[in-house]
């Protein structure tokens, strides 16, 4: 499940560029050297990767809670049809939902301390910028989320994070470092594709919680193979 993980952050990278671009082109780099220049774009990019692997220890968590009680099989399908139903919301729904979650008012603190961090350049600086920008609400983070917490425990789970982070770097790395903006038409035409990228992957969910014994697609899964036999056991003794 792991090799998914990049690949995942590779292709929502140009989501990436479209959504923080411009907070890309905004960090106070240090232009005055290429090996500066190369020093700060990794340390933004590498706030972001140590944001998003905090981010799948923690429900690594609450994933490995649900594989030792047998019940991750029922979560990835419940996750891909939620994933489904999240997506295709009405925009209305969708913005009083951020509401509700208190999404719209964490978007509102992350801008406001990422306009206190722009007036304070180093390279700390840059780093507590990726940092931030790893928190900000975003559908591919919550869906890379989703699948880190069927990675089956918080070290895996925070490894997903870590290379869905990486597979968002380069795109990242060449905004952040070209001072180039990819054009609106470019943006455009990548946000015809999302809907067919969420639509792939809840479905793959889905499969994945099926169990139908399809290699790397819909394994099978001995976690909740292991539960059921758990339960097994404990009725026997019951017995």
């Amino acid at each position: 499940m792991l090799w998914s993980a990049f690949l995942f952050g590779l292709l929502g990278s140009f989501h990436c560029v479209g959504m923080c671009g411009a907070i890309a082109l905004s960090i106070p780099m240090d232009f005055s050297t290429r090996l500066r220049l190369f020093k700060d774009a990794v340390a933004y990019n590498a706030g972001r990767i140590i944001t998003y692997s905090l981010i799948g220890l923690t429900v690594g968590f609450f994933g490995q809670a649900f594989f030792q009680s047998g019940y991750q099989q029922a979560l990835s399908i419940e996750l891909g049809v939620l994933m489904l139903l999240i997506y295709f919301l009405p925009k209305q729904w969708g913005d009083k939902l951020s509401g509700m979650m208190g999404l719209t008012y964490l978007t509102g603190q992350i801008k406001r301390s990422f306009n206190t961090l722009l007036r304070q350049p180093g390279r700390g600086t840059i780093l507590l910028i990726g940092m931030l920008n790893g928190l900000l609400p975003c559908g591919f983070i919550y869906m890379a989320a989703a699948a880190a917490v069927l990675a089956g425990s918080p070290g895996h789970s925070m490894a997903y994070m870590a290379l869905f982070g990486l597979g968002t770097a380069p795109m990242m790395f060449v905004t952040a470092t070209s001072r180039q903006f990819i054009s609106m038409r470019i943006r455009n035409q990548i946000k015809t594709l999302k809907p067919y990228l969420a639509v792939t992957v809840a479905l793959l969910f889905i499969l994945r919680g099926l169990s139908l014994g399809i290699p790397y697609i819909s394994p099978k899964l001995p976690a909740a193979q292991s539960g059921q036999t758990a339960q097994t056991e404990v009725m026997c003794h019951g017995q």
